[in-house]
């Protein structure tokens, strides 16, 4: 006999209903845990402050390169090790719980690196911030592939491209606020002029409030002990962050039905690159963005030696970048949702030639047209990062197969390995050919970036199940 059925259209409706209340928490807890996150990255920005950070304790231009690289080095090179582990399990949130608790340890030993060694012995100092700095950037490689396999289960390819892009306007919006923080931080108050220095002077109280008041200095805070609050600060946002992920409900979709061995795991990346045109683009243009933003780390070095700038100006180019990002992400979603992800990379690939070739081309400038041209650099490149962000992510999420997604991300990540030095090949490269020279470079690459990018498709697999 026959059972009958007990599902009724309220029963279905009341379902529907549910899972609908559950999409929309967790893309509201993903987009805390985004802004957040951009916060962190804002704060200890690897393009102006580490780099200002490095160049003022050790007056090293090869350190200033290596500190670009430890980054992108330290998040690569764990992904396909993490890819082979990962891919036939269900749930994955604890190793991105594991991998970020790492990550924030190391930056409160930056942090008290900072406040015990100090300014007095600059070598030591530098040896444990870039010995820390690493582990912490391999700690976030390690909940990479967790966390975008994650992303890939909650949402589906058209509401991805909306979720990188609104984490980035609202993270550029704190940004901008992070900007005059910074200014406050590292500046002068003599410093603070114009509609700007009004904002900046606000944030100076409080901090002056907080530090003198609350925790008892009696003097200014001079370096290295400037640099600490933002590092604090980051550390803060970043626990924020994982905070707000770790509430998502992990969606469990379809996984591999057991683990293969490691050499037999190796083999699928060769495979998918023979098979996949797509992927294979992918992966030479990201080779091209890296090799073009080998003198990213050297734009603020350039116009401290350069240009005489003051470290409160920093925070400025901050700001400029941050504002850019923003403006430009609000395109990006526009042109994403419209005419699809590739024209996002194809936009961006245009865009990434320009920062080097405003720094190249302001030297020949009155002087004093010299350092306000110069905010251009920052503009350009704070639009270029923001379609980056969001392009490569959708991109490769959108050609990855469900079932593949983890060692697709893994492969062309840990590929990029020696593509993360990069940075420390400029640095070696501006002792050679100068500053002039390198920025030419970035600029030769940019262009051939854009060349690769024209040959993209947009080829979306859509996953069932998603939203």
């Amino acid at each position: 006999m026959r059972t009958a059925s007990t599902d009724t259209p309220d029963s279905d409706s009341q379902n529907i209903e549910e899972r609908k209340r559950e999409r929309d928490r967790n893309f509201r807890l993903a987009m805390l845990q985004g802004t957040f996150m951009r916060m962190s990255f804002a704060l200890v920005d690897a393009a102006t402050i580490l780099p200002a950070f490095v160049h003022t304790l050790t007056q090293s231009k090869i350190l200033v390169g290596l500190t670009g690289s430890l980054q992108p080095a330290g998040w690569m090179w764990p992904q396909l090790l993490m890819s082979n582990l990962l891919e036939h399990r269900p749930r994955k949130m604890k190793f991105y719980a594991m991998g970020m608790a790492v990550r924030i340890t190391m930056w409160v030993a930056i942090c008290l690196s900072v406040i015990f060694i100090g300014a007095k012995r600059p070598v030591t100092l530098a040896i444990c911030f870039l010995m820390f700095y690493f582990i912490a950037a391999s700690a976030m490689g390690v909940s990479t592939i967790p966390y975008m396999d994650i992303i890939s289960k909650a949402f589906s390819p058209r509401r991805r491209t909306q979720y990188f892009s609104l984490r980035q306007f609202y993270g550029g919006l704190c940004g901008v606020l992070i900007g005059f923080f910074i200014r406050a931080v590292l500046g002068k108050e003599s410093e603070f002029i114009g509609p700007f220095g009004v904002v900046t002077r606000f944030f100076k109280s409080l901090l002056n409030f907080f530090v003198f008041s609350v925790l008892g200095l009696s003097s200014e805070l001079s370096f290295p002990y400037t640099y600490c609050i933002l590092f604090i600060c980051a550390v803060v946002t970043f626990s924020l962050s994982v905070t707000f992920f770790l509430r998502i409900r992990e969606p469990v979709g379809p996984v591999q039905a057991s683990r293969q061995p490691i050499r037999q795991h190796l083999k699928r990346g060769p495979y998918f690159l023979r098979i996949d045109a797509n992927y294979r683009r992918l992966l030479f243009l990201r080779i091209c963005h890296h090799s073009a933003g080998m003198s990213t780390p050297f734009f603020v070095p350039f116009a401290m030696q350069k240009l005489g700038i003051s470290e409160a100006t920093i925070g400025s180019f901050f700001i400029t970048m941050a504002l850019t990002g923003v403006v430009s992400n609000i395109w990006w979603a526009h042109v994403g949702k419209h005419h699809g992800v590739r024209w996002v990379l194809l936009m961006t690939s245009a865009i990434l030639m320009l920062p080097p070739l405003f720094a190249l081309l302001v030297r020949f400038l009155p002087l004093a047209w010299k350092t306000p041209c110069y905010y251009l650099v920052f503009s350009a490149e704070g639009a270029a990062v923001s379609g980056m962000w969001v392009g490569f992510m959708a991109y490769l999420l959108n050609i990855a197969p469900p079932l593949s997604r983890p060692t697709y991300l893994g492969f062309m990540n840990t590929l990029l390995f020696p593509m993360s030095f990069a940075p420390l090949l400029g640095g070696v490269l501006v002792n050679i050919v100068n500053y002039g020279g390198l920025f030419l470079m970035s600029v030769a690459c940019g262009v051939l970036a854009l060349m690769v990018t024209r040959r993209l498709d947009e080829d979306v697999y859509e996953d069932e199940g998603s939203i």
